[in-house]
């Protein structure tokens, strides 16, 4: 029995540290929910706005949306790579409270803070290079603002909550 628990712990530790990268739009339908099994983290090249929207309607007519949900449902972690350009296009929301997280390029993962001040110690625990959603009412320390310079962290401004095509 010791040697049958071994076995499944030894290989939820090798799920946790597998990752894979699929390419959205090289793919006619979703993969095989095997990876679920095999991988702790996806990544998801080529995520286009559409997309995103889909996703964040929770359409389950698309089958992405519908295999997405059934990964988060056995904790796989998603990354959707992004480019920058469309990081207005990313509901606020989606970066803040979903389980799934966005990037951009190679290890720029894109942030939000809900706070109305937002300090050095909140911009320190932020990875560096990263891109933060920034809007119009949150203040930025002075100190918060050298940081993110010194951790070479973009800032995003928004000129209100939502993305672009939620208004």
């Amino acid at each position: 029995m010791d040697d049958l628990i071994n076995k499944v712990i030894e290989k939820l530790k090798k799920r946790q540290a597998a990752n894979k990268i699929l390419f959205l739009n090289e793919l006619p339908s979703p993969p095989s929910e095997q990876l679920f099994v095999n991988y702790g983290c996806l990544i998801l090249e080529n995520v286009s706005v559409q997309f995103i929207k889909e996703l964040y309607t929770l359409n389950c007519d698309d089958d992405w949306v519908s295999w997405i949900l059934d990964g988060i449902n056995l904790d796989v972690h998603f990354y959707l790579k992004v480019n920058e350009s469309i990081v207005n296009f990313i509901p606020r929301l989606m970066v803040l409270d979903w389980p799934v997280n966005f990037i951009v390029g190679r290890n720029s993962l894109i942030v939000a803070n809900s706070n109305r001040v937002i300090s050095r110690e909140e911009i320190a625990q932020l990875p560096d290079n990263a891109i933060f959603i920034k809007t119009t009412g949150q203040a930025l320390t002075d100190e918060g603002l050298e940081t993110c310079d010194m951790k070479h962290i973009k800032l995003k401004i928004r000129t209100e909550e939502n993305c672009i095509w939620l208004k």
